[in-house]
């Protein structure tokens, strides 16, 4: 069972995604995020950025605000990819992954921290197929690992064996937290490194990736 995170992983424009969500925000609450601020966070996830920044509110008002923000993120991404189509790309070699993992009957889902309606707007720009890919988001859980766990249990997979392909030290962390194994690829792979990540791509590649597969079986190789 294989279960890829999205923003930085299949897709790329994780600059102008940030941006989005950081002027959405501001236009939400009132106020901007810090860098500080992203620094102390516990959880990286929509959900979970929106409701730590506004700590001391009610839940309805954090519910609103998340409504809000996610409601401007939405808007800005659909008009990032007005002014530029390929706003957020598919990174190279990620359908070729995705389409070799399905031909050879292995199980697929995504689990992205971001919500449902901003990831569709991508991945539909990313030209990426995922129709009949099980997906769980941010929209559904508020942690990242609950997200994963739920990704692979809608895909009608098990955690045992599961693999989790992301770009973040979020990503790192929340499989340690479920036990299961974790591939790194992106753009913040020296970060990665720091937190002991041990299987690596800088790039997607049916090859490559076919190849850590068996090295994630057999450690000891």
């Amino acid at each position: 069972m294989i279960v890829f995170d999205v923003d930085g992983t299949l897709i790329d424009g994780e600059q102008t995604d940030w941006k989005c969500f950081d002027e959405a925000f501001k236009e939400a609450a009132g106020f901007s995020l810090t860098s500080s601020f992203f620094e102390s966070l516990k959880e990286v996830t929509a959900k979970s950025i929106v409701h730590q920044a506004l700590d001391g509110a009610t839940e309805k008002e954090k519910l609103a605000i998340e409504a809000k923000t996610r409601q401007g993120v939405v808007d800005r991404i659909r008009q990032a990819i007005e002014n530029d189509p390929d706003a957020f790309p598919a990174r190279e070699g990620a359908a070729s992954v995705l389409q070799d993992l399905q031909q050879h009957g292995i199980p697929v889902a995504i689990a992205t921290g971001d919500w449902r309606d901003s990831i569709l707007v991508k991945l539909k720009a990313s030209g990426i197929p995922f129709d009949n890919i099980p997906m769980v988001t941010s929209s559904d859980f508020y942690n990242r690992s609950e997200i994963i766990k739920a990704a692979v249990e809608k895909a009608g997979g098990h955690l045992s064996g599961s693999i989790y392909v992301g770009d973040g030290h979020w990503d790192l962390r929340a499989t340690r937290k479920l036990g299961i194994a974790f591939i790194g690829t992106g753009s913040k792979l020296d970060k990665l490194r720091e937190e002991g990540a041990t299987y690596l791509l800088d790039r997607l590649s049916v090859s490559a990736f076919r190849k850590l597969m068996e090295d994630i079986k057999m450690p000891n190789r």
